[in-house]
């Protein structure tokens, strides 16, 4: 932190808490004891002092009128949104009633907490509540909306693995992006892969949408949804049948290959071309690009994994730099996730040891199942933070109808009025990132990031440490993790002799902001030149040694809890299931929109209309047949539900398949948004959600429609 002499000035360093792989570094001007400016940090090696449309006005976000900033009662109808201001004594005296009563009367079990990544932090994100929930004997909340297939999937291949250094994409030959749009969802990548661009590499976009990025693409490969497995095993046999893999690579650091190859030889190119609808040639050429230029970085987005057969996707890519041996080179390999690479002491901030192995579980996407009347185990109370599950959950209509019960105690803490809040019996206020401590993490690079607390929380907010630190005060937890504070949990959050963290701790972020991880030079790392895979064989494995757990949820999903349910075996080889489509209906994905974060900026994008009218993309030959024009009003629908939404006839997606963005509150477009359409149904591999498997179909506009 800086602070200027001659006026009440103060330069304060943050990160960025929203979940976003890019973690941006900012620093905030802060003059009389207030925000008066928020931008990036130029000195950060990965954001490079840019930060994205949706934060660079953070302050507005701070100061908006429409800020929830004392505890509130509600005082209509559920679902009306109506409150009255109360002490924060009242609010804790109404939670701890209900509690105690739930708990007399049905068990500890019957109390939910439903959060997810709304704040990133270490100390205010996901973990921030576990331990109280887990002392309390409450229901674990399994956290599946993002990631949870694709983590489990790749490290039943390549174990906990960081993969590629973002930053090594630089060095890289040929760049593909599978299945992430990089210029919405993780724009400061993009400028590694220009970088790589200009010193000549060839730029590959996989995606059934032709996306911002997707228009900068050498090459963009557009299979259908769900296929993404059978396009990269059609590849990898193509490699194998031509003897262009690098059989020394896989000799000395694989295992499996055997098996591998003959499940492989199910995927012909023909095949292949049948079910994605890519042509021979494209994955003819795109096989060759592959093996002709060693320094091949692959980085897999978060929509791979959202099908029945995302898991398999995701193993099936993670094995072609395994075949062509271009983990070898810096700027070879494929970037998943940062996996085990930060050292984080997950059980200080979850404390799993207060938790006995019956303890009763839910998949939080399926939060409509869960607090249906005749569920096996009733819900009587409900907590959410850090989410906004009328948005985010399955099944809309069906988790209105239960939010809705009058035995239904709900209590959300928030820093606006979303569209969950509408259903609350007490909202509490939560704090922004400029007026907490916290200690951040990225999921899409390697720096490990200070914020710090600038400004005093305005009216009566809390940071999410504060609100769980009252709550254990009022239910009388005497052990000594309740009542740390942040510099405290901080210091227990990491495992600061990691070597990893080598040179760097607490002071030094406090200083500096922010530090990158000791895992080498992004210009020369490579992280498996010589296999040493963090698996249980210490080497690649194409055939999975783990597949009879490969249902489990992983335990950062599950509040720190090892998943002890029993789940059918997975194949230990990656296969494909076809998503059973009618002839007159759609596959629909639900992309993550440009301008908002999943739900988050709704609410600062009505003015320019952004936010206030869902739109659908629809292949022109699609709507041609169906007589659909350019801005006229639609009706999508299944058996869960109608959706209203205005048609963009495009090429831009392929045929069969329509695009609305996720997102959308309610209240902004008056009515259903695209969860409303989604089933609950969960992957085989990590218990993920399969929202890009929904099935809907078309019909012109009813005024009365949904």
């Amino acid at each position: 932190m800086e602070t200027d002499p001659d006026m009440n000035e103060r330069k304060v360093f943050h990160a960025c808490q929203h979940d976003c792989p890019d973690n941006c570094a900012m620093v905030s001007t802060i003059v009389d004891d207030k925000v008066v400016s928020v931008r990036g940090r130029k000195e950060h090696t990965f954001t490079r002092g840019v930060l994205c449309g949706k934060v660079k006005n953070y302050d507005q976000r701070v100061y908006s009128k429409d800020r929830i900033l004392y505890p509130m009662r509600r005082i209509g109808e559920k679902g009306v949104g109506k409150f009255e201001r109360i002490s924060w004594q009242e609010a804790l005296d109404a939670i701890e009633k209900n509690f105690r009563d739930v708990i007399e009367q049905h068990g500890a079990e019957s109390i939910l907490p439903y959060s997810y990544l709304g704040h990133q932090g270490l100390l205010n994100g996901m973990h921030c509540g576990d331990s109280f929930f887990n002392k309390l004997g409450a229901s674990i909340g399994e956290r599946t909306f993002c990631n949870a297939t694709a983590s489990k999937a790749f490290r039943m291949v390549a174990g906990p693995s960081g993969g590629v250094d973002p930053e090594s994409f630089a060095e890289a030959n040929v760049i593909i992006m599978w299945g992430i749009n990089m210029l919405s969802t993780s724009m400061h990548h993009s400028r590694f892969v220009i970088e790589a661009m200009n010193k000549g590499a060839i730029f590959v976009v996989i995606d059934p949408v032709r996306t911002r990025t997707a228009r900068r693409a050498h090459h963009h490969i557009q299979p259908k949804p769900g296929t993404d497995v059978v396009l990269a095993m059609a590849i990898a046999n193509f490699l194998i049948k031509e003897n262009l893999v690098d059989m020394d690579y896989i000799k000395n650091y694989t295992l499996g290959f055997d098996d591998f190859a003959e499940r492989a030889r199910q995927f012909s190119l023909d095949h292949a071309h049948e079910v994605t609808g890519v042509s021979v040639q494209e994955i003819k050429d795109l096989a060759l690009l592959m093996v002709n230029n060693k320094a091949v970085a692959i980085r897999t987005g978060v929509a791979l994994e959202r099908t029945a057969n995302g898991g398999d996707a995701v193993r099936a890519i993670a094995s072609l730099p395994a075949l062509t041996g271009s983990w070898r080179l810096p700027g070879g390999g494929i970037f998943q996730h940062p996996q085990g690479t930060f050292p984080i002491n997950r059980n200080a901030l979850t404390n799993a040891q207060f938790v006995e192995d019956s303890r009763n579980s839910v998949n939080l996407f399926d939060l409509a199942s869960a607090l249906s009347p005749d569920a096996i185990v009733p819900i009587k109370s409900l907590f959410v933070y850090n989410a906004n599950p009328v948005i985010a959950a399955a099944n809309q209509l069906k988790l209105l109808e239960n939010l809705c019960r009058k035995d239904l105690f709900t209590v959300v803490s928030e820093i606006f009025q979303t569209d969950t809040c509408d259903y609350a019996d007490i909202l509490l206020p939560a704090t922004s990132q400029m007026e907490q401590k916290d200690l951040m993490y990225s999921w899409g690079h390697y720096n490990i990031q200070f914020n710090h607390k600038a400004i005093e929380p305005l009216g009566e907010a809390v940071s999410n440490t504060e609100l769980f630190r009252r709550l254990a005060q009022v239910f009388l937890f005497g052990d000594d993790v309740f009542t740390r504070d942040d510099d405290e949990i901080m210091s227990k959050a990491m495992l600061w002799d990691h070597k990893n963290l080598d040179g760097i701790t607490l002071q030094s972020l406090t200083e500096q902001g922010f530090a990158r991880l000791n895992v080498g030079d992004p210009k020369n790392r490579t992280p498996h030149r010589n296999g040493e895979f963090p698996t249980a064989s210490g080497k690649f494995e194409f055939a999975s040694s783990q597949s009879k757990s490969g249902g489990d949820i992983l335990v950062v999903y599950r509040q720190g809890v090892d998943d002890k349910k029993k789940y059918p075996a997975v194949d230990a080889l990656p296969s494909y299931k076809p998503n059973a489509v009618p002839d007159d209906g759609f596959v629909l994905i639900s992309p993550k929109h440009h301008y908002l974060l999943n739900s988050g900026y709704a609410n600062f994008n009505l003015d320019n209309e952004v936010a206030n009218k869902q739109m659908v993309m629809i292949n022109t030959a699609d709507a041609e047949v169906r007589g659909i024009k350019q801005g006229e009003k639609l009706t999508l629908w299944n058996d869960l539900a109608e959706v209203s939404v205005f048609a963009n006839v495009t090429d831009d997606v392929i045929k069969g398949v329509l695009v609305v963005s996720h997102g959308f509150w309610r209240r902004h477009v008056k009515g259903n948004t695209v969860n409303a359409l989604v089933h609950s149904k969960p992957s085989a591999i990590g218990q993920g959600i399969t929202v890009n498997d929904t099935v809907v179909f078309i019909k012109k506009h009813r005024d009365t429609a949904g």
